[in-house]
């Protein structure tokens, strides 16, 4: 029965996409949302066997040999993640149906969301490095096709390829990893410990890099900010449980391989990290660019949660930080729409336009900003109490909150402001669904779905706080802890960070600039990454001209040279031969024929002097 409900996880979703592609234009969204209700039930259902302790493994074996099966999983981990995608994934189509009900491709987009939900499913589910690898792809190249939706918007391709080729790149430590272990141990499972000497360090070093590429981790973050082009469901359901989330997950499954020094080190990108998001999040215009800077802090944080915590504690505040991101993504949507931009200055006095949609964009945004007692404060404070062994992580996470709470609080207080009396439009990121309708929130086609859908999500986030001590029992480990020094040290980082903002402090213009800039990330890879490598390929252009170009041009020369000479030998030695011997041939020939006369008294003629000729020739052999 277990094995049943793994396959349909996956099947479903794609059954749905399949149908919403095929089915007419009117039922479009009544299908999608029940292929998405339908690909959640078996979701649900294996975590419920998860938490009864059941576990299961279905596959086959791909290549005879130990090691190379092709399958998926059920465990703790998997049950929570997949139950954790399709809920998020379920309130994000439904979402959808409202946001692009006007939308002339709107069939496409939905196909698309289910298809992707398939392909994260098979991710989180897959039993071993080669499943995981496949859908890994899948996920990545799928993610772009969302990112570059809108046809419209000339960013959107350019983001969705900024983001296809960073974590393609860093993808690459992935297939070190695997091929290492597989290498050193003749098997590509997740279990056991991590192999000895140079190939022991690439399993280390492939797997973290990987993680850092999906999850936007500096200094691979700035693909995020590029992906807000895309449409915004888009963006809530990528910034939450699914795209962005896979390195966490991957650093989760792969405890057993990573632990030492590389969970030490995925802890320090991820609490460098969490400082760096904030800090970007801070200065920046536009509401989706603020959301993505906060997602690349928090997913800082989650690293740090598995390097000092554990899976437990990671995936608790994975689990609060995908609801209360989504519930923002969706509000900012909603905005969107009756606005037809994204900027800050063109949303000023949005949410207080559209109180239901200020409403559960502030409680996300306080859920983020670890207000208790909301879902994210227990998680983030059980990954403060997590650090309390590690003074340089501690105070790099207590910054991060702080900054969470300057950097949500401000979008915030933009929407409630009083609005001018005439909107501006703005530059911000439109996604070319934006109609610009104006400010009567009554009048957004598709509305009741979308504000359904944040809501939703908004609700989990009062809710999700319960749940530490149940994810504990569920990975068997000890449940993600608290103690008065974290949780002072939590409530102090919000308060600091809130009030710094109403305060209005600020830094100076040259840290604002390089904040703004994503920290200069990008002109710092170009040059430690991009300019070395195309000198690189510029050398081994100059080596493929200048000595295998010459080489090979040499020997061609040298052989048609030889060509030649064997053609002239050919034409001035064998065909002469074979000419001449078929001339003298014909002229033999020619003679003989006279020969033949058919004359009977010639015969004679002949046969009388040969035998004369003989005889003299006898006679002259007797004499001597």
């Amino acid at each position: 029965m277990i094995a049943a409900l793994l396959w349909l996880t996956l099947a479903l979703p794609l059954a749905g996409a399949l149908a919403v592609v095929v089915a007419p234009r009117s039922a479009a969204r009544p299908l999608a949302v029940l292929g998405a209700a339908a690909a959640a039930a078996p979701a649900l259902a294996l975590l419920a066997g998860a938490a009864r302790g059941d576990g299961a493994r279905s596959g086959v074996r791909w290549l005879a040999g130990d090691g190379l099966s092709l399958g998926l999983r059920l465990d703790g981990l998997s049950g929570a993640m997949a139950a954790t995608v399709a809920s998020v994934g379920l309130v994000v189509v439904v979402y959808s149906t409202g946001y692009f009900s006007e939308h002339e491709r709107a069939g496409s987009a939905l196909a698309g969301l289910l298809t992707f939900l398939a392909a994260m499913q098979g991710l989180v589910l897959a039993d071993g490095f080669l499943a995981l690898l496949i859908f890994w792809e899948l996920v990545g190249a799928l993610s772009a096709r969302l990112i570059a939706f809108n046809r419209e918007d000339p960013a959107a391709p350019a983001g969705a390829v900024r983001a296809f080729l960073t974590t393609r790149s860093a993808d690459v430590g992935l297939y070190l990893a695997v091929l290492a272990l597989y290498t050193a141990t003749g098997s590509v499972a997740f279990s056991g410990e991590r192999p000895e000497g140079a190939l022991g360090a690439l399993v280390g070093v492939g797997l973290v890099l990987a993680a850092m590429g999906k999850s936007a981790q500096a200094p691979l973050h700035t693909w995020l900010s590029g992906a807000m082009a895309g449409p915004t469901p888009v963006s809530a359901l990528l910034h939450s449980a699914t795209m962005v989330a896979a390195g966490v997950y991957l650093l989760m499954r792969a405890g057993d391989l990573l632990a030492g020094w590389p969970l030490a080190l995925a802890g320090w990108v991820g609490a460098l990290t969490a400082v760096v998001g904030a800090a970007i999040a801070l200065v920046q215009s536009d509401l989706k660019r603020v959301l993505a800077g906060s997602t690349t802090s928090q997913l800082g944080l989650m690293f740090v949660g598995v390097a000092a915590g554990g899976p437990a504690v990671a995936l608790f505040h994975l689990i609060a930080h995908a609801a209360g991101k989504a519930a923002m993504f969706l509000a900012a949507g909603i905005f969107q729409h009756e606005r037809g931009t994204t900027s800050l200055a063109g949303l000023a006095g949005a949410g207080r336009e559209d109180r239901a949609a200020f409403a559960a964009f502030a409680v996300g945004a306080a859920s983020i900003a670890s207000v208790p007692p909301l879902a994210a404060f227990w998680s983030k404070d059980a990954i403060v109490a997590a650090t309390a062994g590690e003074a340089a992580w501690l105070v790099l996470v207590v910054v991060a909150a702080a900054g969470s709470a300057a950097y949500l609080l401000r979008p915030a207080l933009v929407l409630w402001r009083v609005a001018p009396a005439a909107h501006a439009s703005g530059s911000g990121t439109r996604g070319g669904e934006g109609s610009g309708r104006g400010p009567a929130a009554g009048r957004v086609v598709g509305r009741p779905a979308m504000l359904a859908g944040a809501g939703a999500l908004a609700l989990a986030s009062l809710a999700l706080g319960a749940i530490g001590a149940p994810l504990g029992a569920l990975l068997g480990a000890p449940p993600p802890g608290a103690s008065a020094l974290s949780l002072t040290l939590s409530l102090i980082a919000v308060l600091a960070g809130a009030g710094a903002l109403v305060a209005g402090l600020s830094v100076g213009a040259a840290p604002a600039r390089a904040a703004t800039e994503q920290l200069y990330a990008n002109e710092a890879l170009r040059a430690l990454v991009e300019r070395p490598l195309l000198a690189l390929a510029r050398a081994a252009d100059g080596i493929d001209r200048g000595l295998v170009d010459r080489a090979v041009d040499a020997t061609a020369r040298r052989t048609l040279a030889l060509a030649r000479l064997q053609d002239r030998f050919e034409r001035g030695a064998i065909d002469a031969g074979v000419d001449g011997l078929a001339r003298l041939v014909g002229r033999g020939g020619e003679q003989t024929s006279r020969v033949q006369t058919g004359r009977l008294y010639e015969y004679l003629r002949d046969t009388l002097a040969g035998t004369a000729a003989v005889a003299f020739v006898i006679a002259l052999a007797s004499l001597t």
